[in-house]
Formats: structure tokens, C-alpha cells, sequence
């Protein structure tokens, strides 16, 4: 189930190197094995970008990829999600793991496609936003469907505060590895393929993920986090913007909210406003505005703001809370002058967790299911916070990997891989 070898990166020779090895019987699947790599080159302090056994394939929620380094924050060796397309693209690409090594005399991105690694000159794009990088990277390659894994302004800063992008779009990177790919001059990393998975039983695997599909739920928008979050109603505040949902990959759960507020919500055809809105991937981040009282169309703009710098929401936006905005002058202003003084976490939480994830747990079940959860997918590739909110059948989902690669886990074994 991973397609094509691992790629080692040396950013202080411009080289790339492949080699092959057994994933899942050297270190475990997934994340398991990108640990294993860290572990492995830790020496040089790489950043280790892969995905799980079931990602990218039409398992529910099979979106998950990672990236593990260490967290300038903490110093301690932290894991970021790659979700949205880039997860099932890291997939797709060609490689089953990226170890990046080094840092570059200039600025470069990393450019996988269908097997090929090619390091090319960022110099042009060094100090320009997520979107504008973007746009730039897939102009050049001609491919508009390339994901792009950004280091915007703040994360070539070095700022407490520094997240990468996927796409237009924030991510889940509170540990500051967008800084990390900065420190290196690794502008981006470009990815697109059309690499084939193959399965163990081809036939077995798709009855079986069609079938778990069919039965899970499809609310889309951020209701059923919120809900488990005892939080207040996310949908209901942006829903006069609310232009439509997207999910990640393979995703019954389109939470992912496209709003407007350049023109009206209900335009569907392109009428020459180039930034209509932006699309909220963030349910904390929507939550800590929302609890200070900003009104959504300036919070959706701060966010934006953010997604274009390379800034964790979560933790600007909880540096913005209790000083609710409302010219979009003045939220931009705001955002440019975040220092990152505020501490991560989720409105409303008064648990902390450790390690791994993330030292700020949602407060979605028990710290043991949250962990159980995030071992489970990181590890098959499957969204955390889908399997903590969709009541999916976990075991169902450990019997996938028997029909996908002849590899039988279960959640002792797991939490062997991932103590």
C-alpha cells in the first residue's frame, strides 16, 4: 500500500537519493515509521514527511498524512497533520516516505511528482505570502491541482507563531514545523501524482470501505465537533457567508466551510472577484473569535490573514480573542502585529495533555480515547478527529489492513508502535 521508495533529501548538496525498505515490517505503518526514519537520521535533525497504510485509498477519512520534526517551541521531536489533499498527494507522489536533511544557502522548494524529486529555486518566492506561492508554484509546473505545503512570511521569521500551510489554507501544524522548513530555506513542498495502490485483495478491500462509507454520517460543516466540544454554534455564526463545504480526501464529513464576504454568498460563476472569501478549516480557531465576540466576517478575515502569513490559528486567535475588530484594515494590522505570547489550546479545555500530538487535548471523550484515537489514525491514515466524532467502528477499520497489505494490527500492537 505505499507506492514507490523513500526519498533522502540533502538540502546542504542540493541531491536526493531513493532507497527502499519495508515500512511496516521495519518500524510499523504511517507514523510508526516516519519515527522510525527521524530516529534513524536524527543526527541531522530531518523533517519526515509520509502517510498511513490506508491513506489515500476509499477507506472513510483516509486523508491523514504527517510531517515529524522537532518543534522549535519545545525542542521535543513533535508530529503536525497533513490533511485536506496533501496527505493522500504525499501518497501519490511516488514516494512512501520524504526525510528532509540539511538547510539550503538559498531558498528552494522540493517538487515530487510520479516518482521524480526535483529541489528547485525558491528565490523568487522567499517573502511572498502561502497564496501567492501557490499560485506561483502551479502557474510554473502548469497543474492546477498540485498541492503545496507553504512556508509563509512568519515561518521564514522564525515566529513563535509560525504554522505551515496546505494550500490557501492553515493546517493543523501547532508545533511550529513551519518554521523549521523556513530555518532550512525549504520554501514549499509541490506535490502531485498518479500513483497506483495495491491492495493485498482488491476486491475484499473496496466491498468492505464501500460498505463503512454507505454507513457513516454526513453532516457537514463543524456541528458534530462542536457538539463534542460543548461549544457553541460555529455553523449558525457563519452561515450568512457560507458559500459550501468541502471535505478532505475520501471524507464523509465535509466540515471544512468555504465562506464569502467579498461578494454575495450565493454566486456560484467567477464575476472578476479574485479573493471572494476563504475556506475555515479550523474549529478552534472559529471558536476562540466567536467566544470574544468578534463577528464572523472579521473573524474570517483574520483567518485568512493568517492562512496568507503562515500562522497557527489556534494560537493567533486566541491572541486576538478578547479584542474583537471589525475594519478589515485594522484586522490586518492586528494579525501583522501577533507575537505569539499565547499558549495553544481549545476554548473552553481545561485538560493538557503531552507528548507526540500536541501538548493541547480537545476535550473530545477521555485523554485515553483522544490518544487512542490519534495512534489509531496516524498510523492507518485516517482523520483523528473523524474517528472521534463519527461513532465509526475502529474495529472495522483494523480489519482493513488485513485485505489492504496482508498486515494484521491490533490496538495493543499500536500502542507498542506508539508509546
Amino acid at each position: 500500500m505505499y507506492y514507490g521508495d523513500t526519498l533522502l533529501v540533502n538540502l546542504d548538496t542540493g541531491t536526493t537519493e531513493q532507497f527502499s525498505f519495508d515500512e511496516v515490517g521495519v518500524f510499523g505503518p504511517g507514523l510508526a515509521a516516519g519515527i522510525g526514519l527521524y530516529e534513524k537520521y536524527g543526527d541531522a535533525d530531518p523533517l519526515v514527511i509520509g502517510s498511513g497504510l490506508l491513506t489515500g485509498t476509499t477507506a472513510p477519512a483516509s486523508c491523514l498524512g504527517f510531517v515529524v520534526g522537532k518543534s522549535p517551541l519545545t525542542g521535543e521531536v513533535a508530529v503536525s497533520p497533513l490533511g485536506l489533499y496533501a496527505g493522500a498527494e504525499v501518497k501519490l507522489s511516488g514516494f512512501a516516505m520524504i526525510v528532509i536533511r540539511g538547510t539550503s544557502d538559498k531558498p528552494v522548494y522540493l517538487w515530487l511528482h510520479d516518482g521524480v524529486a526535483d529541489i528547485q529555486d525558491a528565490s523568487a518566492l522567499w517573502g511572498r505570502d502561502n497564496w501567492e506561492t501557490t499560485d506561483a508554484i502551479r502557474q510554473e509546473m502548469g497543474e492546477g491541482l498540485i498541492q503545496v505545503i507553504s512556508a509563509g512570511p512568519a515561518c521564514e521569521e522564525g515566529s513563535r507563531l509560525a504554522s505551515f500551510s496546505i494550500d490557501y489554507w492553515g493546517s493543523g501544524d501547532t508545533a511550529g514545523l513551519g518554521a523549521a522548513m523556513g530555518a532550512r530555506k525549504l520554501k514549499a513542498v509541490a506535490l502531485r501524482g498518479l500513483g497506483m495502490l495495491d491492495p493485498e485483495d482488491p476486491e475484499a478491500y473496496y466491498e468492505a470501505t464501500m460498505e463503512m462509507l454507505a454507513g457513516s454520517p454526513a453532516e457537514p460543516g463543524f456541528g458534530r465537533l462542536s457538539k463534542g466540544l460543548g461549544a457553541g454554534d460555529v455553523d449558525g455564526w457563519l452561515k450568512p457567508m457560507v458559500h459550501r463545504y468541502r471535505s478532505c480526501f475520501a471524507c464523509p464529513a465535509a466540515c471544512n466551510t468555504f465562506v464569502k464576504y467579498n461578494e454575495p454568498a450565493s454566486v456560484l460563476a467567477p464575476d472578476g472577484v479574485d479573493e471572494p472569501g476563504v475556506m475555515v478549516t479550523s474549529a478552534a480557531a472559529a471558536l476562540w473569535l466567536m467566544g470574544g465576540g468578534w463577528e464572523a466576517e472579521p473573524a474570517c478575515r483574520a483567518m485568512e490573514a493568517m492562512a496568507r502569513a503562515g500562522i497557527d490559528q489556534v494560537r493567533g486567535a486566541r491572541e486576538l480573542a478578547e479584542k474583537p475588530l471589525k475594519d478589515p484594515a485594522g484586522v490586518a494590522a492586528a494579525v501583522s502585529a501577533l507575537t505569539g505570547s499565547a499558549a495553544a489550546g481549545w476554548p473552553s479545555s481545561d485538560r493538557v495533555g503531552s507528548g507526540l500530538f500536541g501538548p493541547w487535548v480537545p476535550p473530545l471523550g477521555s485523554p485515553d480515547e483522544w490518544m487512542e484515537a490519534h495512534r489509531l489514525g496516524y498510523l492507518l491514515g485516517i482523520c483523528p478527529t473523524y474517528l472521534l466524532t463519527s461513532g465509526i467502528d475502529r474495529g472495522a477499520l483494523l480489519g482493513l489492513c488485513g485485505p489492504a497489505s496482508g498486515v494484521e494490527l491490533d490496538t495493543g500492537r499500536i500502542a507498542e508502535m506508539l508509546p
